[in-house]
């Protein structure tokens, strides 16, 4: 009974992976060049997130250590792989999974200021570490998509492809600004018809957006009232003016 159980689960979390490929735009085909990131060239933590058959369904993400067993990912990654979750925030794409980081170097948390130059990271079917440059736009809320119908959408031009969902978008310090969402169409109008004139819209969600629920969810996690995770510095007052 219990073996049946278990193919069961297994059969339906891969018949809801296949529906999600199929109605979201979420990171399922590259939307500009990446390059393979070098053994020898200086990169982020990231880790690779099998969620199903990888090369088969797309089953595969990414995620980015945030403590010693705490990393960042995409909420719609965290939920075909449930049993590794610690907290979805409620309304955007993201989520905090268990995970043994016990060798990665942490990344220090920032912010991103319009026109920044950003770096995306996250890796490939066969776990292959990419990265795409570009610069970190605007804000925008996508009443339309379920990821952002109620969370803004951080708007890059830096090339996300399928895999990178749950990577890491970092600023030009080297700080983790967000996590990777999905992708936008190119052809994407605001409200007033104004095509925006960026080259590819990859979304990722601000960090800034989420620190409150970020600290909160974390300080849980390790039974404390401090904060555990190392924020830059200069940038506090900043972060808490905004943070939900």
């Amino acid at each position: 009974m219990f073996c049946c159980r278990t193919i069961a689960s297994k059969i339906y979390r891969l018949v809801i992976l296949g529906l999600l490929v199929l109605v979201t735009s979420g990171c399922v085909s590259s939307n500009g060049p990446l390059a393979n990131v070098q053994a020898n060239e200086a990169a982020p933590a990231i880790n690779y997130e099998m969620i199903g058959i990888p090369l088969l369904y797309h089953g595969f993400g990414s995620s980015v250590p945030i403590t010693r067993d705490l990393s960042l990912t995409a909420a719609h990654v965290a939920k075909l792989n449930w049993a590794n979750v610690v907290a979805y925030h409620p309304h955007c794409d993201i989520a905090i999974v268990k995970a043994n980081n016990s060798k990665a170097v942490l990344p220090d948390l920032g912010l991103v200021y319009t026109n920044e130059n950003v770096t995306t990271y996250g890796k490939d079917g066969t776990g292959n570490l990419l990265k795409g440059e570009g610069k970190y736009r605007l804000d925008l809320t996508f009443t339309n998509h379920s990821y952002f119908k109620n969370c803004q959408a951080s708007v890059t031009d830096a090339p996300v492809r399928e895999g990178m969902s749950g990577g890491g978008t970092f600023n030009s310090r080297g700080e983790l600004v967000g996590i990777i969402s999905a992708m936008a169409s190119s052809n994407t109008r605001l409200a007033n018809g104004e095509k925006l004139p960026y080259d590819r819209l990859s979304l990722f969600v601000s960090l800034n957006q989420v620190r409150g629920w970020l600290n909160q969810e974390v300080s849980k996690h390790y039974d404390t009232q401090a904060v555990v995770l190392n924020w830059n510095p200069s940038t506090q007052g900043q972060l808490a003016n905004n943070a939900q």
